[in-house]
């Protein structure tokens, strides 16, 4: 197991913590769950079908809610399962949905399942989502590989907590995404059959969406589109020194954009399941290329 615990939360002792985790790995563990991960991925908003299309060998399904210390998500296309499974010769463990501050989750409850990672003594993360497009290049179900993200959340998995010499929370943001890893998925570019691009992603805390005025903020920022979630997860699995890859299904267009009828459209968020198989095998055919070359 690692031996590097986020020790973050605020009036809760380090003790406490390890406790939680470790009654949640004892739970894993009995469900056949191994004690050591390779990879761990979070499935953004409707990419769950993305199971479907991976090929996994020794496939074990687990209910969230089943999970000591977890919450199922509750917003529509986030999964409810945590899945584990083997995929290139390394195990791999899946996290179906994800928690949103928006909810009102406490962000220390959003980044669980990266701290469990981290007690899984996983060295890889790959975290995805969707996301509005705001670079004027980039079009619907185009696939983002985050090169850098900008926090516009005024929130962090450590603020709040009293320092502690020995897990130093004042870290290095510099280079959030791992070079080495986000190299590979642009090289699977081809084997996957997708166009990708690389770029800045937003993380606001939502739920509602921007305005216009806000989207050219930050374009002027240089964001090259925005969601509501991954950063707080990239954060502690920098903490964690846990290597991470993000990509970004661009759902859509930040802003408003005309219909076929020259009316405004505005975005509605259950239209996702439209094309959640297609977007989900996308996803799936890039993410086990990646496997295969990681």
């Amino acid at each position: 197991m690692a031996c590097r615990v986020s020790l973050y939360l605020m009036n809760e002792s380090a003790f406490q913590i390890k406790k939680r985790l470790k009654e949640t790995y004892d739970y894993l563990s009995t469900r056949g769950i191994p004690q050591r991960i390779d990879f761990g991925l979070i499935l953004g908003s409707f990419l769950e079908k993305s199971i479907k299309f991976l090929p996994l060998q020794n496939k074990i399904t687990l209910e969230i809610a089943d999970v000591p210390h977890m919450s199922a998500p509750k917003i529509p296309g986030h999964g409810k399962t945590i899945i584990y499974g083997n995929l290139e010769n390394k195990n791999i463990l899946i996290f179906c949905g994800r928690l949103h501050l928006y909810e009102g989750y406490d962000i220390k409850e959003v980044v669980y399942p990266v701290s469990l990672l981290s007690y899984l003594s996983a060295a890889n993360l790959i975290v995805t989502n969707s996301a509005g497009g705001i670079n004027p290049g980039f079009a619907e179900d185009d696939i983002m590989i985050i090169k850098d993200h900008i926090n516009l959340m005024a929130d962090n998995p450590f603020f709040g907590s009293k320092y502690d010499m020995e897990h130093d929370y004042f870290i290095d943001m510099s280079c959030p995404y791992d070079k080495k890893l986000s190299d590979i998925a642009f090289s699977s570019e081809k084997d996957s059959g997708l166009k990708l691009k690389k770029g800045v992603y937003a993380g606001v805390k939502g739920p509602i969406l921007e305005t216009n005025a806000e989207i050219n903020a930050m374009y002027k920022l240089g964001a090259d589109a925005v969601g509501m979630s991954t950063v707080p997860e990239v954060i502690m699995a920098n903490f964690l020194k846990i290597k991470v890859l993000g990509l970004s299904h661009i759902r859509n267009i930040a802003g408003l954009k005309k219909s076929a009828f020259g009316k405004d459209k505005k975005f509605r968020h259950s239209e996702g399941y439209a094309k959640e198989i297609i977007i989900s095998e996308k996803i799936a055919r890039l993410i086990e290329n990646i496997l295969k070359k990681a």
